[in-house]
């Protein structure tokens, strides 16, 4: 799967990171699910008590995907 990406969380002191297919929150359960590239999926509880990065991988991963599903280039307006 080539839109993978890394998804960095921590919820005390020290970060964690997964390769991520993808990911969605469940604002009802407060629960975060990560997808993985091999179809597993991690869930996180109490995800209101964690912080989150995503970098720039994410980013190109998004846009792929977009991409995909429009069928057509997605041109992003960056400001560097």
């Amino acid at each position: 799967m080539n839109n993978l990406y890394k998804f960095k969380y921590k919820k005390r002191l020290f970060w964690s990171s997964v390769k991520a297919a993808g990911h969605q929150y469940d604002k009802d359960s407060d629960r975060m699910d990560i997808y993985h590239a091999d179809g597993t999926i991690t869930s996180l509880a109490n995800w209101s008590k964690y912080d989150l990065r995503l970098g720039k991988d994410w980013v190109e991963a998004t846009k792929a995907q977009m991409e995909k599903e429009a069928g057509q280039p997605i041109k992003m307006n960056v400001n560097s």
